[in-house]
């Protein structure tokens, strides 16, 4: 198949296909970005020779690896530990310094943390920088089997953690055959809950605010209603920590300013 013969529209099996995907990967798409989606997916349907959305919708059902492909191209649970690995160094040497300094113990938020990866970033970070602190890390997902995965905190794939550096692999990680299991003082830090960022209540009294390329691929209601809610959830002085092509757009209103790259402040 090539360009010129791609997918043609049809609503009617768009719709069929969402739907099939809904129900494979647990996530409502709705309030994703419509026109995104479908330009990603039409792009794979041309490399997969496949005809239309209806077979589509087949084929995610019945291959596994194609379903995982497909997760990868929306970026849904996709992550691995210390993304962009510089803006983590900026978090370990400056913004949660800074905080612990003003609040001694942290209450932060992993908003979309899909597979675990970013909450256990920050425990890893948490127990180099202040060992003796009884910081707490909440870690919400709207998708139950990956919050399963997520507790168990094992099968990490050699590339979900080829960020981390040398000797805090080796500090915190236990090879299992050709995977990799963080270790329980890890998971201790950490606690794991079902959220949906569109329908429940946000947690309150939070430092830190982590949610990054997750946001980016709803429409703007659904931004705006996020965003007001993560500025809600911040304590005064409280961060913002977004992903490196998110931008919030008029962060005034909501109470937040800019504080370096990707991260947002709270007013005092």
């Amino acid at each position: 198949m090539t360009a010129a013969n791609a997918p043609a529209p049809d609503e009617n099996g768009w719709v069929a296909f969402r739907t099939a995907l809904e129900k494979s990967v647990g996530v409502p798409l709705s309030q994703y970005k419509e026109a995104q989606m479908k330009r990603r997916l039409a792009s794979l349907m041309t490399r997969h020779a496949i005809a239309d959305w209806q077979a589509f919708a087949i084929a995610i059902r019945t291959n596994t690896a194609l379903l995982s492909t497909v997760q990868d191209t929306l970026t849904i649970n996709v992550s691995e530990f210390y993304r962009q690995a510089d803006r983590f160094e900026e978090l370990a040497t400056k913004t949660l310094p800074a905080l612990i300094a003003q609040r001694k113990t942290l209450r932060i938020w992993s908003a979309g943390c899909s597979i675990g990866c970013e909450p256990y970033t920050l425990s890893m970070i948490l127990n180099e920088i202040d060992p003796a602190g009884a910081h707490k890390i909440i870690a919400t997902d709207v998708d139950m089997p990956i919050l399963a995965r997520a507790r168990e905190g094992a099968g990490y794939l050699p590339a979900e953690v080829r960020a981390v550096p040398p000797h805090m692999l080796k500090r915190y990680f236990t090879a299992d055959r050709d995977t990799y299991r963080v270790s329980d003082k890890l998971k201790r830090r950490v606690e794991f809950r079902r959220h949906d960022l569109l329908k429940d209540p946000y947690p309150k009294e939070i430092d830190l605010i982590l949610c990054r390329n997750v946001v980016i691929y709803f429409t703007e209601d659904a931004k705006r209603h996020i965003y007001a809610g993560f500025a809600s959830s911040l304590l005064a002085g409280g961060i913002l920590f977004v992903g490196g092509s998110e931008m919030l757009m008029r962060s005034n209103e909501l109470g937040l300013r800019a504080n370096g790259a990707s991260m947002y402040q709270k007013a005092a």
